[in-house]
């Protein structure tokens, strides 16, 4: 089950795991982007996707190993019933942990 994200409500989430949000029927074709920021403490196996409707459209940078932030914004159109997703996932079963990994997510309608 995944979470659900709102317009313009920056959604603070910590762990892994997907957020989701659908553009509402009978919307017409428009310009959304993603704002993702990203705390944690390395070392860390993080993976970063944004996808419109299953497909991947973003996919972040990996980490450096001293690196322990990163945030990016990503800009797109999507339609009506698309489905957008931001999935935090990981291969290192440190970022599993609770609380290690904590983001700020906010979708807005527009490309800046």
């Amino acid at each position: 089950m995944s979470d659900i994200l709102f317009l313009d409500k920056p959604f603070m989430y910590t762990g892994l795991g997907t957020l989701t949000y659908t553009v509402p029927t009978g919307t017409a074709t428009q310009s959304y982007n993603v704002h993702v920021e990203v705390t944690e403490v390395p070392p860390s196996g993080l993976s970063i996707v944004v996808n419109k409707s299953g497909s991947p459209i973003f996919t972040a940078p990996a980490l450096a190993p001293t690196q322990i932030a990163q945030q990016f914004k990503v800009s797109f159109q999507a339609a009506s019933t698309n489905v957008i997703t931001v999935v935090l996932s990981s291969a290192s079963a440190i970022d599993s942990v609770i609380n290690h990994v904590k983001a700020t997510i906010t979708l807005a309608q527009g490309a800046n």
